[in-house]
């Protein structure tokens, strides 16, 4: 069932679960969230830091990594709970940040997700790297989406507000990548960066998201960094520059409306949509 919110569709709250999990240097954490849209989107460093809660944490141990994690998975792939489940990897820090020792936790993970079925898996990355993991993406890719964060077209405003990510080149051709190996694609413009002129720009920008994306998630710097969160350092960049259209609640509207008009149903978020029925054969073998 679907909704207006904010002018664009929502889905009203599914009464299917959804896990959020993040990957650290020697572990993972894993919790729940109120499936309601706010708070699914891959932070920036630095901008905010969600508190999910009911959180539990699993260790990597030398010689049994995340054996934890590997019953509790298996506890609720017995009771079919987890077939009925939406897990988003990557929220508060990204499972493919380059650190050796957080990279190959994301990849032990990945791989008990081969093992131990959800019924939707939704990877939120910003990193190039996540194609490493294509040979297991590829099994899953009946109910896998890779999640890829663009805030803005554009270079020069790339190097001026987030020069620590892979460059926006980059990140378009892993959307292209995965999508060629017949991976669901989605492109996160969140918190979204200056493109140009905020209206006349906007069409341009919302095509080339049409183009390359299966689903697309906009949303404003102020809505991305959480209520009260004005003085976040991205923001006191824009301020600094004058950019003061770009720290509106509503600053990610004018790109809504043009990928409204050429493709309304992109603006849905995999999240919102009830898994796919357990009963298909979810992780193909080829």
């Amino acid at each position: 069932m679907t909704e207006r919110h904010n002018g664009r569709p929502a889905i009203t709250q599914s009464p299917y679960p959804v896990l959020v999990v993040d990957s650290y240097a020697r572990g993972i954490s894993i919790g729940r969230i109120d499936p309601s849209g706010a708070g699914l989107d891959l932070q920036i460093e630095g901008e905010r830091k969600t508190s999910i809660p009911l959180r539990s944490r699993y260790i990597m141990r030398s010689g049994e990594p995340l054996a934890d994690l590997e019953r509790h998975l298996e506890r609720l792939s017995e009771k079919g709970d987890l077939r009925r489940a939406t897990v988003i990897f990557g929220v508060t820090t990204d499972p493919f940040h380059p650190f050796d020792e957080k990279f190959a936790t994301s990849m032990k993970f990945l791989e008990l997700f081969d093992r131990y079925q959800p019924g939707r898996l939704v990877i939120q990355t910003r990193s190039p790297l996540v194609v490493i993991g294509l040979p297991m993406l590829k099994r899953a890719r009946e109910t896998t989406c890779v999640t890829v964060g663009i805030e803005t077209p554009l270079e020069q405003i790339h190097r001026r507000y987030t020069p620590e990510l892979p460059t926006v080149d980059e990140r378009w051709k892993t959307v292209r990548a995965l999508r060629r190996f017949g991976l669901r694609v989605g492109i996160q413009v969140s918190p979204i960066l200056p493109y140009g002129d905020w209206r006349n720009s906007a069409k341009a920008f919302a095509a080339e998201l049409c183009e390359n994306a299966d689903y697309v998630s906009i949303r404003s710097v102020l809505q991305a960094s959480g209520p009260g969160r004005t003085n976040s350092p991205l923001a006191r960049k824009l301020a600094q520059d004058r950019q003061f259209f770009w720290l509106r609640h509503d600053s990610h509207q004018p790109l809504v409306e043009a990928v409204q008009t050429m493709a309304e149903e992109r603006l849905v978020h995999p999240a919102m949509m009830a898994p796919p029925d357990p009963q298909i054969k979810l992780f193909g073998s080829v």
